[in-house]
């Protein structure tokens, strides 16, 4: 392995710290933007480590985190980093049985949250298992253990004026190894024990220096970036360490719900995104006619269909320019007006979607990763994006295809395995070293990658016919009516889907507003459901007889990872489905008979 620039993501933190042309951090607190300087940053974050130490924290140990994006996490994280010790990213709304095996695996001892209520009330109830919860909100009620974050700051303010506390703070900085593990993450799977990923510093700093000198070129004195996303995912906590690295201004977000109306009060230049938020900035734009009447409208809703156009039969058209000043314009100024890259990742994005957004003027660049990858595999940047794609691979990895289209990884940001799986981890590389993602693909032949399908998620029919679903509903989400579809076909006689109803745009759809909507008519409207039909014809026209769904059923209900329905990260839960839609699945099938 090469040698690095840096040793420790707590190095490339206080280097950064040091430097006077550092603009500092902003976090958006009870609808104020709270200024976070370098100065303080790197004073509270070495009070936090010594705290840490003192209460407790050792080399090999874990600060456990139940809290929103903010700089205290990231803050946490660095102070973690001088204990030798990892950070391990946990979420309020997971199983008991899987808060508690995490933390006893990851040994956790320490845990900061935002606010005790927050919590789920089952995960309250395990909050004395831990030495100290630190809570973040003043606010907060303060469990037994408990101690508010600016007492503990205190403590660590009192703790520094002892003589060798600096030496100790330099000392540990310093013999932090590049080949350490800075972090476990798990991994929030559908079914089965969660796996606990071991991220080293290298991992992630060989990621990020290439991610600097080959893709993302930004400017101190232009450049900032809203963070939306939780750091408790890797790839906002990654994107957090490259704007660090990079030097720019950050914000930070109070909700991902709020993020239009953030975007227009800072006018970032950056930020990174999941499919979902894009889904909703396009539906946004796309409503815009419905706001006008008579022939403002029809321009409008004139300059939208050109947006959906394919851009090679754009270029050149006067339309463009007439469009640009009067609706794009518009369109990018809802957004702030300075975006100049929408990093887009966490699952596929519609093709669709992503050429329109390019088309008015928002330059949007998918990638694909995985969190045991650090997580970036591949991405599309500027000078070369192709929409469907995830981009050509990073420069310091080696990605090909391997057998069944399975997408192989090696290279410094790959992690060498799982937490206590050494039976899992021999199956995870192949004998040549390369990681198997699990996920399939293709490249095409200017190198742009291409996925298709998850390898696991190959369902088999009654009749002995494979079907991959994850194509199948990728296809169906295209469709503004639907939110959400999720194919059945596992040991069935064929494969029916549920369909989650998009309550917006059916209301769009049906004319309505938001007073005299009602989402249990939209379900039972003939327009809704032949719209849906027609579409699910389209999609069945393109696939395999034995692939094609031949019943559906129109769901009304909310996908959130709060109702169990998604992971953390976004993705469906399958068997969760299932489990909860089990009658509407078999009555698909009884009414076939």
């Amino acid at each position: 392995m090469g040698n690095l620039q840096y040793t420790s993501l707590a190095q490339i933190f206080f280097v950064r710290c040091e430097k006077e042309d550092f603009p500092g951090w902003y976090f958006r607190k009870r609808e104020q933007w709270v200024y976070y300087p370098r100065q303080q940053l790197r004073k509270h974050t070495h009070f936090l480590a010594l705290a840490l130490n003192y209460y407790g924290l050792a080399a090999g140990g874990s600060v456990g985190i139940v809290a929103n994006s903010c700089p205290e996490w990231v803050m946490t994280d660095v102070a973690t980093q001088l204990n030798h010790a990892h950070v391990v990213p946990l979420f309020p709304n997971i199983s008991p049985e899987n808060f508690n095996f995490q933390c006893d695996e990851a040994n956790v001892k320490i845990l900061l949250i935002n606010d005790v209520n927050d919590l789920d009330p089952a995960i309250r109830e395990l909050l004395p298992r831990f030495n100290t919860v630190i809570c973040l909100d003043p606010l907060s009620d303060l469990p037994l253990n408990g101690i508010y974050w600016d007492e503990f700051i205190h403590k660590g303010e009192t703790l520094s004026r002892n003589v060798d506390s600096s030496m100790w703070l330099r000392s540990q900085l310093e013999s932090i190894s590049a080949d350490d593990v800075f972090s476990i993450i798990y991994t929030s799977g559908s079914t089965g024990r969660p796996k606990g990923v071991a991220l080293t510093h290298r991992n992630m700093i060989s990621q990020l220096l290439v991610l600097k000198r080959d893709c993302i070129k930004l400017k101190k004195t232009i450049d900032s970036a809203l963070v939306i996303l939780p750091i408790a995912h890797v790839f906002e906590r990654m994107a957090v360490y490259f704007y660090l690295l990079s030097g720019i201004r950050v914000y930070f977000a109070d909700s991902p719900r709020n993020v239009a109306k953030l975007a227009r009060e800072i006018r970032p230049t950056l930020m990174t995104v999941v499919p979902r938020i894009l889904e909703r900035v396009y539906e946004s734009m796309t409503a815009a006619g419905e706001r006008s009447w008579g022939l403002r409208r029809w321009f409008i809703d004139q300059a939208i269909e050109f947006a959906k156009v394919e851009k090679s039969k754009r270029l050149f058209s006067p339309l463009h320019f007439i469009y640009d000043k009067y609706v794009y314009f518009q369109m990018r100024k809802a957004v702030g007006g300075r975006l100049r890259m929408v990093i887009c990742g966490g699952g596929a994005l519609n093709k669709s979607i992503c050429s329109f957004l390019i088309n008015v003027g928002i330059p949007v660049y998918e990638g694909y990763g995985l969190t045991e990858c650090s997580p970036v595999v591949c991405v599309n940047r500027p000078g070369q994006v192709r929409p469907g794609s995830v981009g050509h691979p990073l420069s310091h990895l080696e990605v090909k295809i391997g057998e069944n289209n399975e997408v192989l990884v090696k290279g410094e940001s790959v992690f060498g395995g799982y937490l206590n799986m050494p039976e899992l981890n021999r199956e995870l590389f192949t004998a040549d070293g390369f990681f198997r993602t699990g996920d399939q693909g293709y490249f095409d032949k200017d190198g742009y990658l291409f996925l298709t399908g998850r390898l696991k998620e190959l369902f088999k029919t009654s009749t002995g016919k494979y079907v991959s679903p994850n194509p199948i509903e990728m296809e169906l989400g295209r469709h503004p009516l639907v939110e959400q579809a999720v194919v059945i076909a596992n040991n069935r006689k064929f494969a029916s889907a549920l369909i989650f109803l998009n309550a917006e745009n059916a209301k769009r759809l049906l004319r309505r507003s938001e007073v005299d909507f009602r989402l249990g008519k939209a379900l039972e409207s003939k327009r809704v459901h032949e719209a849906i039909r027609r579409h699910i014809n389209r999609v069945n026209s393109k696939l395999n007889y034995w692939e094609r769904i031949k019943q559906w059923t129109l769901v009304g209900d909310n996908l959130s990872v709060k109702s169990g329905l998604l992971t953390p990260t976004l993705k469906i839960r399958r068997k969760a489905v299932e489990t909860r839609y089990a009658d509407l699945i078999e009555r698909m099938y009884e009414e076939h008979d």
